[in-house]
């Protein structure tokens, strides 16, 4: 079993490899980079984030494009080369490259942002400096979180694992991975900006794909049911959370930063009725092919292994549990007179006859 799984990830991963585009190979080419450059304490002060760096009179504004290929760590590095590889498999061909680039920077730059202003902040409740100038800001956490956000849009309510107590769809990864990020913060494995860059790359990948992704219909955002904010959490506290966030929508669409939810009715015909939701048709498509695509690769695969696991029987591989002696049967030597046939059945209607009128 561990050696399948082994074997259809490596598989996976290559085909990755050699099927992705220009945008996902120069990522991961400059995350090895990054990684190579980290073992000098002067490059990673000059390529990620300080807070203290980025502030007047400094201006350090080149690290917020270069903080994200930055990892200390050697598996943190190989766990984001493969996600990258594997997930933008998917993404690249249904966007192309100039979105995913253009998502790969609006997810990582605000959240460089987001994570500067944050440490500012912790310097101003404990007056450390360290938070200033000896926390470096790095690493492509935010983009990995933003790619789970993707994933969701794209193939919401697959099951990715049974147990007997729950499902485990890909609705419920982006939660779970925060929850890990900050048991794994607690046991001191990764810094408290991993967490917050997780978390916020989550969030500004939902609002970017959810009210500003431009689609090819013209319409912006992804406005269906099913990537709503609600529903990132489980059915017992989503009503709460839908609730919050149709309040943060409405003050957001009244100081003009969204457009408002619109349904577009076409009453023409008597017959029927069709409401179109902004957004929600290239979405919905791309969702029902990613799903065609599974379920397709899915029968390949028990065609396969049915294939495999019932191979013919001939004389060369006869199965052990057969006997060795084999009876064959001569074609020629069954026949039937059809002249004889029908003399018997000419002669049994006679008899038949002879004994009505007998009778």
């Amino acid at each position: 079993m561990k050696q399948t799984f082994v074997h259809d990830i490596s598989h996976q991963l290559q085909s990755a490899v050699f099927s992705s585009g220009l945008t996902t190979k120069l990522i991961c080419l400059f995350c090895i980079i990054g990684y190579c450059l980290s073992f000098s304490p002067q490059c990673v002060r000059v390529l990620a984030v300080i807070p203290g760096r980025v502030m007047p009179p400094n201006f350090w504004i080149w690290t917020f494009f270069t903080h994200s290929f930055i990892e200390l760590h050697l598996w943190h590095t190989i766990i984001d080369i493969i996600v990258v590889f594997l997930y933008s498999k998917m993404i690249e061909p249904l966007w192309g490259t100039k979105e995913l680039l253009k998502f790969y920077f609006i997810v990582t730059i605000p959240n460089a942002l987001v994570v500067t202003f944050a440490y500012i902040m912790f310097y101003g409740f404990t007056f450390h400096e360290e938070y200033l100038f000896e926390r470096p800001i790095y690493g492509l956490a935010s983009f990995l979180g933003a790619y789970s956000v993707v994933i969701k849009q794209i193939m919401p309510d697959t099951i990715l694992a049974t147990t007997p107590l729950l499902k485990l769809k890909q609705d419920h990864v982006p939660l779970i991975i925060v929850m890990t990020s900050i048991v794994l913060w607690l046991l001191r494995a990764v810094p408290i900006h991993f967490v917050i860059m997780l978390s916020f790359g989550i969030l500004i990948s939902w609002t970017y794909l959810r009210f500003f992704q431009p689609h090819h219909n013209g319409t912006k955002g992804d406005m269906s049911t099913t990537f709503s904010f609600a529903s990132f959490f489980p059915p017992l506290i989503a009503p709460v959370i839908s609730v919050f966030a149709n309040t943060i929508f409405e003050l957001f669409v009244k100081i003009k930063l969204c457009q408002p939810y619109v349904k577009k009715s076409n009453v023409m015909s008597t017959s029927s009725l069709t409401i179109t939701i902004p957004g929600a048709d290239a979405a919905d498509a791309d969702r029902r092919r990613q799903k065609a695509l599974k379920a397709l690769n899915d029968r390949m695969k028990i065609k396969d292994s049915t294939t495999e696991a019932w191979p013919e029987l001939d004389d060369a591989q006869q199965s052990p549990l057969l006997p060795a002696t084999t009876h064959q049967v001569d074609n020629s030597s069954v026949k039937i007179d059809m002249n004889n046939l029908m003399d018997i059945s000419s002669s049994r209607k006679d008899d038949l006859n002879q004994q009505a009128t007998t009778s």
